[in-house]
């Protein structure tokens, strides 16, 4: 089918303002978008486009509950091992592939 495929697929993702990129185990190919705020300290997701996430630090994540510092998350297509951080401390934990 003409104007269908991939090239279409990069066209839609360049006009919205994102990029394609490999993500996740599987390294799917999709469109990504930065937010303006990615790497800002925050202390809660209210303080960020996206997510606010806490530094793994040397020893993985923050056990939940803990204070932690956070950053605010760079795009919109979150991978791997990650720990939220809400008022402070840490909120949750998750792993996605």
């Amino acid at each position: 089918m003409a104007g269908s495929g991939p090239s279409r697929e990069i066209s839609a993702c360049a006009r919205s303002g994102g990029f394609l990129d490999a993500r996740g185990r599987r390294q799917t190919l999709m469109c990504v978008h930065r937010y303006a705020d990615a790497g800002k300290a925050c202390a809660s997701r209210s303080d960020c486009e996206g997510k606010c996430i806490a530094d793994p630090g040397e020893g993985g994540l923050p056990a939940v509950g803990t204070p932690a510092a956070g950053w605010c998350q760079a795009d919109d297509r979150l991978f791997g091992c990650y720990a939220e951080v809400e008022n402070g401390k840490v909120r949750s934990s998750i792993c996605v592939d």
